[in-house]
């Protein structure tokens, strides 16, 4: 049976319908997805980078505490009694320390507190070796003391009057039981299954909510690979019981460590199913509207033609003999407008590109404009592609009107403009800001190359014989993109007085910018 045109408009409109309603809740979905794991990315990176500068907060607080006790103890480096009270009265203080001792330049120790049962020992561990060979504050990396406990040694040296090494006093920090570290990372702010760990330099657990784990190396992780090449980010990442986790990870510079925030890749999707129900609930109503909508426009449409069937079909049932219907039909107008547009399209299509060719050229120079100029600055900055500006002023071009007239000036601007399209590659951009204001925009060039390509373009134009029949110079002022340090419209500020440094000092030279 032959379907008629109502029911192919009502099946198309159908199937599009549905496939749209689909290709929505499929990219809401994913969409939702990304935007939901992204967002736990960039969560966990910014609370690793508050626990790294909170960790780094109290190391700093902890070696300033040292150096600031060390002079009392200089002054009592013989008094046992002395130094042991001097250590209780710190260790009391600072709540930081797990423990404190003071080492002799041999490595004997000669006070701790509290009392360990190693004063008199000459200590053999890697901690106090790396604080007696280096002299100077530092943090050591995680080492098995003589108690047989794992720590980190923070020490700072000890040096009399006569500017003689005495030894160094230290605090340690028990990795394995509670500790400051413990204190500032043990308990995320989240209670969904996230956690926080840190590894040193060498890819050691120094923290981990379960105790047994620290110590462990997760050198082949690959969150800890980057932490161990300084890198700060983002990573998804396997944990080491096969469990997928969104992880934000942050280098601690002082004691070379790295803290990483993590949270379950689960948990961070958790609420896409309830989104896309809700994506669903809410486009139902429009969904049904729309349908019932198409049924009343597709009768209009198809009304038309049917009338016209059935007065075809009634044609041949009668011979030929029919009343005549005045049915309108669109077919032959159809194809009329459509081809009118799409000619009418296409016109216009030129006469934009063309209008915009137009907007971006100088109509003098046939350089690009201003406002060329600008996107393509923007659209580098926005690539983070490094680049190098020349801006250059013709010197005494006042003088050239006044004395040649507007129309010598003019070929003076053009002669200007043939010289810089002389000097650029591919992809520099040569642009006349207006008046006797020219810029060059140098593509992946640094300011030592651009300063060169500036004396070329200098050279070339002073050398030359002018419309005016006698030579013109220009003075050139030069930098290049900071993008970590400044806006474009500070890079034209800082170049535009380079330039007028060199007009200042005598124009006919090219001055590079000062940073």
């Amino acid at each position: 049976m032959i379907k008629t045109l109502r029911f192919w408009i009502m099946f198309l409109v159908s199937f599009a319908t549905i496939g749209i309603l689909s290709i929505t809740l499929f990219s809401g979905y994913y969409v939702t997805k990304e935007n939901l794991i992204n967002n736990s990315l960039e969560i966990n990176r910014v609370y690793s980078m508050k626990l790294s500068r909170l960790t780094e907060e109290v190391f700093n607080g902890m070696q300033s505490n040292l150096q600031i006790k060390a002079t009392e103890i200089i002054a009592h480096i013989d008094d046992v009694d002395k130094l042991t009270e001097k250590l209780a009265d710190l260790i009391s203080s600072s709540k930081n320390f797990n423990s404190l001792s003071i080492v002799n330049k041999d490595g004997v120790v000669l006070a701790t507190s509290p009392e360990v049962g190693i004063i008199g020992m000459k200590l053999d561990t890697e901690g106090p070796k790396e604080a007696l060979h280096e002299r100077k504050n530092l943090i050591s990396a995680p080492y098995k003391a003589a108690t047989g406990r794992l720590l980190i040694l923070i020490s700072t040296p000890l040096w009399n009057e006569k500017n003689e090494y005495l030894g160094f006093l230290s605090g340690t920090i028990y990795l394995q039981e509670d500790n400051i570290i413990h204190d500032i990372l043990d308990e995320h702010y989240s209670t969904d299954g996230s956690y926080v760990w840190v590894v040193d330099n060498k890819g050691m657990l120094t923290y981990h909510p379960d105790p047994k784990r620290i110590g462990d190396s997760v050198s082949e992780n690959e969150v800890t690979q980057k932490v161990l090449a300084h890198g700060s980010g983002t990573q998804k990442v396997m944990n080491s019981e096969g469990n997928e986790f969104l992880a934000g990870y942050t280098y601690i510079k002082s004691s070379k460590w790295g803290v990483v925030s993590q949270t379950p890749y689960k948990v961070s999707i958790e609420p896409l199913r309830g989104m896309v129900y809700k994506m669903l609930l809410y486009a139902l109503p429009f969904v049904l509207f729309f349908f019932v909508l198409t049924i009343i426009l597709t009768e209009r449409l198809s009304s038309p033609l049917r009338k016209l069937a059935t007065f075809s079909a009634n044609l041949k049932v009668n011979g030929g003999q029919s009343e005549f219907l005045d049915i309108p039909t669109w077919y032959f107008e159809a194809k009329q407008l459509n081809e009118t547009i799409h000619e009418y399209a296409n016109s216009q299509q030129q006469r934009v590109e063309d209008y915009k060719e137009r907007s971006y050229t100088d109509p003098l120079t046939g350089l690009k404009n201003r406002r060329y100029g600008d996107e393509v600055t923007a659209r580098w900055t926005m690539d983070k592609r490094p680049f190098s500006v020349i801006m250059i002023d013709i010197d005494d071009f006042k003088s050239v009107n006044d004395k040649f007239g507007h129309q010598i000036g003019d070929e003076v601007l053009k002669f200007l403009a043939e010289k810089m399209n002389d000097i650029i590659r591919g992809d520099d951009v040569c642009i006349r800001m207006g008046g006797e204001e020219f810029v060059i925009l140098l593509a992946e060039t640094d300011v030592q190359k651009a300063m060169v390509i500036a004396e070329r373009l200098r050279v070339n134009v002073s050398s030359t014989i002018s419309p005016t029949n006698d030579k013109v110079t220009i003075s050139l002022g030069v930098g290049s993109y900071h993008s970590n340090r400044e806006t474009i419209i500070e890079l034209f500020i800082r170049v535009d007085k380079a330039l007028y440094q060199a007009k200042m000092a005598g124009r006919n030279r090219a001055v590079q910018s000062g940073i």
